[in-house]
């Protein structure tokens, strides 16, 4: 009596323990899928709330018509299955042999006769197997299409539990010469089957040119990307749009939708960055840029994006001022400097100066900064005088500092001195503002 107690004690204590240390080991893996693959042969392990078995295999498999059995493998091939429930362990193995098919079947060690027995034990797996494994998938899918098209092939997709096998059969009916309407069912049904972003991103990606043929398709083709969570995936799927030539910028700027999803300010700015790569740097796609930046929050991103639409294609005056108001969302003095050292290599017209002095004097509050942008505005030797003055004009209102007023008010001295008596007089009124004397004396002292 002693003993059992002891005993139910121990057993007690190591299921505990196993428990605490790997919960696995007690309860089965409800949804295990895995396959590798080497030298030709393929090995598949199925763990899910029907079925725990082992296969390997090797060549093409074609599966009977009511699933139930193995009719062809192509010459050399193979496949093995092992399965082991309560301690009963089954194997089956079937061989192509000269063009024929060898079959043993054993249970434990002992060989049995594959009829009746194997024939039955196969007939009983084998339809879950097909439906958790990608064996004999291309010879379903062909039956199936012959027998319903898409819908049968979409239909037996649903009986389907794993997202990669899923995944493999859409692949094969997109092979197919499907009619707009069948690709829009198509795209439609994988948005709602394939639960993984991982496997859904892929098909989207297998045959872009036909899913973006119109606008039905690219309907569909958004609404199916909205199913993906994934910031990651969803950018590899749009960048992959940006680079295919065949997709033109119209169908690339409806396509762009699907970014309305992107939450990542880095995810978003590495998409921005394939369109500057690798699209023509046109009106369109230059607002589409400037459009997007506004969706990144970071004034680190946002001053990557804005600084490389620069450099990659001189702002026009058609886009300036989405350019400009893009600006205006950095609220950083420092980015808001760099964008504008980099933004006042071109010209800029009377409107574009008074929209940027406008930002400089309500989002940089440092007087390091504006003075900063204020001197890189005088270094531009296309700048007018009615533009010089509106720049002094400004400083002198926005500039607390005499010391760095007076820095503004010296880098513009010297074309102050052989300009109008208008332009010199500009400047004289915004010198007055200095406070300190000895820094008023050094910009009076430089007209002279």
């Amino acid at each position: 009596m002693q003993t059992t107690i002891l005993k139910k004690l121990f057993w007690g204590l190591t299921i505990v323990i196993t428990f605490l240390t790997n919960p696995s080991e007690l309860f089965a893996q409800k949804n295990t899928y895995s396959i590798t693959h080497s030298n030709g042969t393929h090995s598949i392990r199925v763990n899910n709330n029907k079925q725990n078995f082992n296969i390997e295999y090797e060549g093409d498999i074609t599966i009977s018509d009511d699933d139930k059995d193995i009719i062809a493998i192509s010459r050399g091939g193979f496949i093995e299955i092992k399965k082991s429930r309560f301690g009963k362990r089954r194997r089956l193995v079937i061989e192509s042999e000269g063009g024929k098919l060898t079959r043993k079947f054993f249970i434990g060690w002992n060989e049995k006769p594959y009829d009746p027995e194997g024939k039955k034990w196969l007939a009983d797996i084998l339809p879950d197997i097909v439906r958790s494994t990608t064996i004999g998938a291309e010879s379903r899918v062909e039956r199936f299409y012959k027998k319903g098209g898409t819908n049968a092939v979409m239909s037996e997709i649903g009986r389907i539990e794993s997202d990669y096998v899923k995944s493999k059969y859409f692949k094969l009916l997109l092979e197919r010469n499907l009619s707009t309407n069948e690709l829009v069912s198509v795209i439609e049904t994988a948005g709602k089957e394939i639960d993984s972003d991982y496997y859904l991103t892929q098909i989207l990606k297998s045959n872009q040119k036909a899913f973006l043929a119109n606008g039905k398709t690219i309907t569909a083709y958004i609404n199916a990307s909205s199913s993906i969570k994934s910031s990651h995936y969803l950018t590899q799927l749009v960048k992959t749009v940006i680079k295919d030539k065949n997709i033109s910028d119209s169908q690339l700027g409806s396509l762009l939708k699907i970014t309305e999803k992107v939450s990542s300010d880095h995810y978003m700015t590495e998409i921005l960055k394939a369109i500057m790569d690798n699209r023509d740097l046109n009106k369109s796609n230059m607002s589409k840029i400037m459009t997007l930046s506004k969706q990144v929050n970071s004034d680190h991103y946002k001053t990557v994006i804005l600084k490389k639409a620069l450099r990659s294609s001189r702002v026009s005056g058609e886009v300036r001022e989405e350019f400009l108001e893009s600006l205006d969302d950095v609220n950083s003095d420092h980015y808001t400097t760099e964008i504008v050292k980099e933004l006042l290599q071109d010209k800029l017209d009377n409107a574009s100066l008074t929209k940027l002095l406008k930002i400089v004097k309500n989002n940089v509050s440092s007087d390091h900064y504006a003075t900063v942008i204020y001197k890189k505005i005088g270094k531009n030797s296309n700048l007018s005088e009615d533009q010089m003055i509106q720049v002094m004009n400004t400083a002198a209102q926005n500039i607390q500092s005499s010391y760095y007023l007076s820095q503004v008010l010296l880098a513009y001295s010297s074309r102050v001195k052989r300009g109008s008596e208008k332009l010199k007089s500009a400047y004289m009124n915004a010198a007055k503002t200095i406070k300190s004397e000895t820094y008023l004396g050094r910009v009076m002292k430089a007209l002279y």
